[in-house]
């Protein structure tokens, strides 16, 4: 009977399963669709599984091959969740960034699928999904294998306040506790801005520890895009909305604003449209005035954005993220470079280095533990 059976199996023509893999939370993971192939009637083994999702571990398994071609969803957590935590809180530098997962990686160039909208929906827009890195030299960096929330991230910063880590991104907020789960903080439009026209928001904390937000917004009275503060309640997240325009000698169309204090004055990378470069300003107050100078980035033909300074020890460290449009006519990014500087002055940086990253990084907030 049991020969039977395994000539009856043989016999069979092969079939097929493809599988979408999705993290706990639903959220779609770094691994494309897979098709296997097999006998009918067989197990997909779940060994097979979890060597297509490095990582990753499958949360429950129970798909046999049929007479017809499957097309079916599996869930996987994190493999070494334990181990993981103890490595990203034993890190020097922990970021947040977020991941188009529409769009392929090519030649370690990503195309964007960007809008200005408030909300993104499915691949309509590009479904951005938030990544968590993290690293103890600040240049090469580790991803962070857990159930991310299933909701559309861009521009994401990270803070820890309290028990919480929040991550704020553009028109959201989230907090957790545990990297495990996840909880909306309830953020409404100003009717301050042009509602298409906010984004990049950033923590900050001033000199006397209190923590604020800064923001990129198009606002209805000014008519041009710039950099704007408010309070926020480090009690239960929420943002106060109560936006104040940051002064200082900027020739409008500014954007992705970042803000350090540090030995008695604030110093601020931010994108100036106008002249396509990033700019750092000085102030001795945290809403300015800021006196502006150019940065000379020789990044070839790439465009820059996104300043992220680490400021410690009298020296800068510069993220920011670099793109150029194709000859197609869309615009691709290479991911996150960075320049460092001897001096808190910055007038003389050093040439431009490409981070190392298991993707192509995005626009990224980075949060100092030691």
């Amino acid at each position: 009977m049991v020969i039977g059976s395994i000539l009856w199996i043989c016999g069979e023509k092969n079939s097929k399963i493809t599988v979408n893999f999705v993290d706990e939370n639903g959220t779609k993971l770094l691994i494309k669709p897979i098709t296997y192939t097999s006998k009918p009637w067989l197990p997909l083994f779940a060994n097979t599984l979890n060597d297509s999702v490095p990582g990753y571990k499958l949360v429950r398994h129970n798909v046999f091959f049929n007479d017809k071609h499957q097309y079916v969803t599996l869930k996987f957590k994190a493999k070494n969740f334990d181990d993981e935590m103890d490595s990203l809180n034993r890190a020097k530098y922990i970021a947040t960034t977020f991941q188009p997962m529409t769009v392929p990686i090519k030649n370690g160039w990503q195309a964007d699928p960007y809008n200005l909208s408030r909300t993104y929906h499915g691949k309509k827009t590009g479904k951005d999904s938030l990544r968590i890195i993290y690293s103890d030299d600040g240049k090469d960096w580790k991803f962070l294998h857990i159930s991310y929330p299933k909701i559309n991230i861009r521009d994401p910063h990270i803070t820890k306040i309290g028990n919480f880590w929040y991550i704020i991104y553009t028109k959201g907020l989230i907090r957790t506790k545990d990297f495990k789960n996840w909880e909306r903080v309830p953020w409404a439009h100003s009717e301050y801005f042009t509602n298409k026209y906010e984004w990049a928001p950033e923590f900050v904390k001033d000199k006397y520890g209190n923590y604020k937000v800064v923001m990129s917004g198009w606002s209805r009275q000014d008519n041009d895009m710039a950099n704007y503060i408010s309070d926020i309640d480090v009690r239960t997240g929420k943002i106060a909305n109560n936006w104040r325009r940051i002064q200082g000698d900027f020739s409008g169309n500014n954007i992705d604003a970042n803000i350090t204090y540090y030995h008695g004055r604030y110093i601020m990378f931010y994108k100036s449209y106008n002249t396509e470069k990033i700019m750092m300003s000085v102030s001795k107050k945290l809403e300015g005035p800021y006196k502006s100078k150019e940065l000379s980035i020789d990044n070839g033909n790439k465009s820059v954005e996104a300043p992220e300074a680490v400021i410690e020890n009298g020296k800068i460290r510069l993220y920011y993220d670099t793109y150029m449009v194709n000859s197609k006519g869309t615009t691709v990014f290479k991911g996150i470079h960075y320049i460092e500087s001897n001096n808190v002055s910055g007038l003389k940086w050093t040439s431009p280095h490409q981070i190392k990253a298991p993707f192509v990084v995005r626009h990224f907030g980075i949060y100092k533990q030691k």
